[in-house]
């Protein structure tokens, strides 16, 4: 079905020759939302839902997206998607290195504003693909960070965790990022009789335009706390559970409830590793659920309609549990489900979905895929 949809909307005549197609994935993230730009874990994935970028020579340069039959040369500044495409060209600027003029198409079965990443897969996918066609030379570490450097660059206070997720991803496995260190190990996540169901709300979200910010800011005033406190060296995620109740006394009430879900969600990452490797689907369950009511109680990035589909997860005999995944604000759920129910369970989602809001979700099971590559 991917490649059906990739060309079906690309001419890949186009790219024959002196030419290059990527492909450019989305993630989903397991468990440890909100902790990458606190320097902590999180457990993301990518996914089979992607991006695709064609490029060759051209007298000048011209980027067309595929999926909103829109095209720009950057003489203006008409589109939403353009900012990111800007932002890898002025970093590279930055970096004393001038392109030569290349026209791209891009396009693909990843949505947009579902919490799937999608603005790291553009991101991503165009270094990549600048690297690979114009051999810059460049290894993936060092592709990785001008990635993370470009989408800050463009207003959003996050992380590093789409980047190394998109960048690093394995077949069949989520990686386990130290978002302090940067590094990461794969874990394998292909549940043989389980199923990642993946519920778009299609409440589209735009982070850098949503209290995301808000909550980073909040993050780095309540760091600068504990610093001066000596509670912490660097980061929020030094503390531990049983540190919370002495720093009550130095934060405010909200920042308190953003500290514990901060310090409490580092440590359902790890539980939830080790729930795998043991197989408890019962546990990782749970974690999902725990995690969802920290993001909706603690650290208040949920809405509406997340948290009617966590809800029905909840009281649903199929589902083991579900929470949202990604930034939050909208987006999507993820939902662990018996692959023999997997139908039936999609069926009824719908349609109390349907009865609650009046339109369907866009539904789809999560297959695990490698990250950014070259496509042939």
């Amino acid at each position: 079905m991917i490649i059906n949809t990739f060309e079906s909307i690309m001419d890949l005549s186009q790219f024959a020759g002196d030419s290059l197609v990527i492909r450019s994935p989305g993630r989903i993230n397991l468990i440890g939302e909100h902790t990458d730009y606190n320097c902590g874990l999180c457990l993301p994935a990518a996914i089979s839902q992607a991006l695709y970028f064609g490029i060759r020579p051209a007298s000048e340069i011209n980027v067309i997206a595929l999926n909103y039959k829109e095209q720009t040369d950057f003489r203006s500044d008409r589109y939403s998607w353009e900012i990111y495409f800007r932002g890898v060209i002025k970093l590279l600027k930055d970096e004393g290195i001038d392109l030569p003029p290349f026209a791209i198409q891009f396009g693909g079965d990843l949505p947009a504003g579902a919490g799937l990443s999608s603005s790291s897969s553009i991101v991503c996918g165009f270094i990549f693909i600048l690297n690979e066609f114009f051999s810059l030379g460049f290894e993936i570490s060092k592709l990785t960070e001008f990635a993370v450097r470009a989408e800050r660059a463009n207003g959003l206070l996050g992380g590093m965790m789409d980047q190394i997720c998109i960048m690093n991803g394995q077949a069949s496995h989520a990686l386990l990022i130290d978002c302090n260190s940067w590094k990461y190990q794969t874990v394998p996540c292909d549940l043989p009789d389980f199923s990642w169901l993946v519920v778009d709300t299609r409440v589209k979200h735009n982070l850098v335009k949503s209290d995301y910010n808000s909550r980073s800011l909040a993050c780095s005033g309540i760091k600068a706390k504990l610093k001066k406190a000596e509670f912490i060296n660097q980061t929020l995620s030094e503390l531990s559970q049983e540190q919370l109740s002495d720093t009550r006394k130095i934060l405010t009430p909200v920042e308190n409830n953003y500290l514990r879900y901060i310090v409490e969600e580092n440590e359902r990452v790890k539980n939830f590793v080790d729930a795998i490797h043991s197989s408890d689907i019962h546990l990782l369950g749970e974690l999902l659920l725990a995690g969802h009511d920290g993001l909706r109680q603690l650290y208040k990035v949920s809405c509406t309609e997340l948290d009617f589909l966590v809800e029905f997860a909840k009281e649903n005999k199929y589902c083991y549990g579900a929470r949202l995944t990604g930034g939050g604000f909208g987006g999507s759920t993820i939902h662990l489900v018996p692959k023999e129910f997997q139908i039936e369970y999609t069926r009824s989602i719908q349609m109390a979905y349907y009865h609650r809001f009046g339109y369907l979700p866009d539904i789809f099971v999560a297959q695990f895929e490698k990250g950014v590559s070259v496509y042939s």
